[in-house]
């Protein structure tokens, strides 16, 4: 008997440390990848007002600079407590905000478990739920920008918190406290705000008894600060030109190739319904506002022509909706049947999320030398013109998946406010590989098609006949052999040593294309035909 006791206390004890030693391994990785991980994107867009604090050349506090920056996204795109907040990390050490958004992390997948209903006793559960979170969200829209960590991950975190305390807390804070933490989250993010609030309205109408002084406080908290949000005239009028008119294939292919969540979800529930004593699960309250969070997270990426980030709720409540599902569908603990086998796939699951972190925070470290180096030869450059070989995102390893964040050279926003941030746009940067350096010297490859591109270790290139037809960007139907993809090409002018003028063409979003085959063929489409 004292032997088994003894068993036990072990066994609970290592399963104690799994958990959290899970939790943490997150938290320590995505710490360093915040931390090591250069300013990019909408950070420089923020920064621009207050680039000579962050420069270091009038260190008095910035409080107009911060006012125009503040009243210039009020009227021109949004007002969210998120980026009132970031404008203020911005004046501080980046590795504090790069810790906290770590940390938070971690505190995302705490979070996901509490609620899934998941603790220490079901280690292969945690697993599943931090392999979800580590592959199946939009990290590679930017979520490694400290802009884009407050808006989502920060937001992210406190909606997790929120929606603890009011559909697990047995006891709620008091309604004023309730009113003022939906009133924040409702003016912190308009895209995670607004599913929640779907949720728990669906929860209130599903379980009328829960209906408390205390939940609806929160719901008119959150109501409140989605008002404040929809009065900025910015945000206004992004409504428009963010807005997509919805097209069945587009809807589609979002569903199929992004919202995998959904998807799971979908045939998990009709898994459930097969068997009659599942179906009840179904009907579950609490499971019933984690959907209707799911899909109104998903429904506003079909409604925008913004990236699938827009989604972002939709991902999170995928994920733990599944498993939500998943565990009160079967019993995954250890001790019940085929446990050595579960330890095996628990095991192998953790061994290779940690050489995943191990690769991301490799290629974080390799980005940011690879930045500071091309920084250095940007700033001696007349033009912006700088001959470097940078890691593309094809060319990383897919164990990587996508992550941390390459596009810093080739995606035109985050170019512009780098030029905008560093020298008021008056040389434009261009981070062409060094090989093209001499590509009217190259023998590469003419590429098929209607297209004027040559290729050469990979890289699309061609002369510039008349300056007039260039165009920065060009929309090709390009195949890959196994796949084919119509996406956007950014073109990027450079001169030779010898003189002549040529461009480099760099395909965005062609990663998983170029991870499973090569570009063969590229036919122009014009704008009108989109």
């Amino acid at each position: 008997m004292i032997k088994v006791l003894i068993n036990k206390l072990g066994e609970t004890r290592s399963q104690q440390w799994f958990y959290w030693g899970v939790i943490a391994m997150i938290a320590v990785a995505h710490i360093l990848i915040y931390s090591i991980m250069p300013y990019t994107c909408d950070d420089y867009w923020y920064m621009t007002p207050l680039r000579d604090y962050c420069m270091g050349i009038d260190t008095s506090f910035p409080s107009e600079a911060l006012w125009e920056c503040w009243r210039y996204h009020y009227e021109c795109d949004n007002i969210r407590l998120a980026n009132v907040v970031f404008t203020f990390t911005l004046l501080i050490p980046k590795i504090i905000p790069s810790i906290i958004s770590g940390l938070l992390v971690g505190v995302i997948l705490w979070l996901s478990s509490k609620l899934s209903g998941l603790s220490w006793r079901n280690p292969l559960l945690m697993m599943m739920l931090a392999f979800m979170l580590s592959f199946m969200l939009p990290w590679y829209e930017e979520m490694f920008t400290q802009c884009f960590a407050l808006n989502y991950i920060w937001s992210t975190a406190l909606a997790l918190w929120l929606a603890y305390i009011f559909f697990i807390k047995e006891n709620c804070p008091h309604y004023i406290i309730m009113a003022l933490l939906g009133l924040v989250m409702g003016a912190w993010h308009e895209g995670i705000a607004g599913p929640l609030l779907v949720g728990f309205v669906t929860y209130l109408v599903v379980k009328r008894r829960a209906v408390n002084r205390q939940r609806i406080a929160m719901i008119i908290g959150l109501v409140a600060g989605l008002i404040w949000l929809a009065m900025a005239p910015g945000l206004q009028t992004n409504v428009g030109y963010k807005t997509a008119s919805l097209d069945i294939y587009a809807i589609l292919s979002k569903l199929v190739l992004y919202h995998s969540p959904l998807l799971i979800l979908s045939l998990s529930i009709l898994i459930a319904l097969i068997k009659k004593d599942t179906r009840k699960l179904i009907v579950d309250p609490i499971f019933v506002a984690f959907v209707a969070i799911c899909i109104a997270g998903v429904a506003l990426n079909f409604i925008t022509n913004v990236g699938v980030r827009t989604g972002w709720m939709g991902y999170v409540f995928g994920i733990i909706s599944i498993i939500y599902l998943w565990r009160n569908m079967k019993d995954a603990r250890y001790g019940r049947g085929k446990s050595m086998l579960k330890r095996i796939i628990t095991v192998a699951v953790a061994l290779f999320l940690l050489a995943h972190y191990i690769v991301v925070v490799y290629y974080s470290i390799n980005i940011r030398a690879e930045f500071d180096k091309v920084m250095v030869e940007y700033e001696k450059s007349p033009d912006g013109l700088v001959f470097a070989d940078v890691t593309y995102d094809y060319q990383a390893s897919p164990l990587a998946w996508k992550k941390p964040y390459f596009e810093i050279f080739t995606y035109d926003w985050v170019m512009y406010w780098k030029d905008k941030f560093y020298n008021d746009c008056n040389k434009q940067m261009r981070v062409i590989p060094t090989c093209l350096r001499k590509a009217d010297e190259l023998k590469g490859e003419k590429v098929k098609g209607n297209n004027p591109f040559m290729i050469y270790d990979g890289y699309l290139y061609a002369p510039i006949v008349c300056d007039d037809s260039f165009e920065k960007i060009a929309y090709y139907e390009i195949d890959f052999g196994p796949t084919k993809k119509r996406l956007k090409c950014s073109n990027f002018i450079f001169t030779t040593s010898s003189g002549k003028k040529y461009y480099f063409s760099f395909p965005q979003r062609a990663t998983v294309h170029r991870w499973i085959g090569e570009i063969e063929e590229m036919n122009e489409v014009k704008l009108t035909n989109m």
